[in-house]
């Protein structure tokens, strides 16, 4: 692996770990983050920082690992970024609860290697 993808790599994980943290401070709580547009814009903020990393990643990298759609996160951070008005909350919530951590577990284990 290249080292400026190993270091984008900590760069999205250490983002993935902000989520995280940003989710235990309000116990996890669905209601609490569809009620509490501070919570909604953090959580936004990490996501649009996320797919632009991705997006950094080189070609190389992303070929090798066709398993990841990275299109579709940096999608996502472009409809934040652009679009921000047409989010769906609940979408959202699923992406923070289930890809995100997906996303750190793969990063991680390829930084393990």
């Amino acid at each position: 692996m290249k080292e400026k993808d190993k270091r984008t790599i900590k760069i999205i994980v250490d983002y993935c770990n902000r989520m995280e943290d940003y989710t235990n401070r309000f116990d996890n709580d669905k209601e609490i983050y569809l009620s509490d547009k501070l919570y909604q814009d953090a959580c936004a903020l990490v996501i649009i920082q996320i797919g632009e990393f991705v997006g950094r990643l080189s070609d190389e990298f992303r070929d090798c690992h066709k398993e990841v759609n990275w299109q579709e996160i940096i999608g996502m951070r472009n409809i934040f970024a652009h679009n921000y008005e047409d989010v769906i909350d609940d979408i959202v919530w699923d992406v923070i609860q289930e890809d995100i951590p997906n996303l750190k577990n793969y990063f991680e284990s390829l930084l393990c290697k």
